[in-house]
């Protein structure tokens, strides 16, 4: 008699919740959840939520150094295989693999938290409970393109506002005036051929002045991750008001 064997399907890279927030200038939370780690062999569960606290180093802490201004940050779960420390969260400026505290062995990313000029937290939110997370700053943050007027396709870096992922989809706002009705602003990923995004100028009335927001890809130049802009006509500003990312 021949014998059924059960096929189990291990949960490829799955999330369960570990929803991030900003709980003051120098702490985060993580909330309790579920992660596969980054080598998809390993469960790290976190029964009750964390704080971590970026003054000091090691679990639910920074990993290693000081909290450094104007400085995107990886934000990690960890866990111990062996079950002889409690799973926590590390936050690393290392954004490939933390340094992982001692006893610790096994790390999966969950998100990215940036500083500002004097090393505190930049305000935002997190949605997305599963590989899919989506986070907005609380105030869009200004690219070196402030009264941009290329009219051929010019690049945008958005380089420790948006993570460095390639084609990680950024939340651009624009505030564009043009000079006249049906002068066009047009958007796209870096390296790219066509239009990805387009404004028209309203028909009735001159300088026009248009406030947007649009998700573009950014793709990575040198592991700088940037997208394209382009005028026909006026000046724009465009800011970052969040990104979209995978876990």
């Amino acid at each position: 008699m021949s014998v059924n064997i059960p096929i189990v399907n291990a949960p490829y890279l799955s999330v369960d919740n570990l929803q991030l927030a900003v709980a003051s200038t120098t702490t985060l939370t993580m909330a309790a959840g579920r992660a596969r780690n980054s080598t998809n062999e390993n469960d790290i569960i976190l029964t009750s939520g964390v704080t971590i606290n970026a003054a000091t180093t090691g679990i639910n802490a920074l990993d290693t150094g000081s909290l450094a201004n104007a400085t995107l940050y990886a934000v990690y779960a960890v866990g111990d295989s062996t079950q002889n420390n409690t799973p926590g969260a590390v936050l690393s400026a290392t954004l490939t693999a933390p340094l992982l505290p001692v006893g610790y062995d096994m790390y999966r990313l969950i998100g990215y938290v940036r500083t500002d000029g004097s090393a505190h937290f930049l305000a935002g939110y997190w949605s997305g409970s599963a590989n899919e997370r989506t986070f907005v700053y609380d105030v869009p943050i200004a690219t070196a393109v402030t009264a941009g007027s290329s009219a051929t396709y010019a690049a945008v870096t958005l380089t420790t506002f948006v993570p460095p992922v390639q084609n990680v989809l950024a939340k651009i706002e624009t505030n564009w005036t043009a000079n006249a009705a049906g002068d066009t602003l047009a958007l796209q990923p870096f390296s790219a051929v066509g239009d990805t995004v387009k404004y028209i100028a309203p028909v009735a009335g001159a300088s026009a002045h248009t406030l947007v927001r649009e998700y573009v890809q950014a793709q990575l130049d040198s592991g700088a991750p940037k997208i394209n802009y382009k005028v026909s006509a006026g000046t724009v500003a465009i800011n970052v008001a969040g990104y979209q990312y995978t876990i």
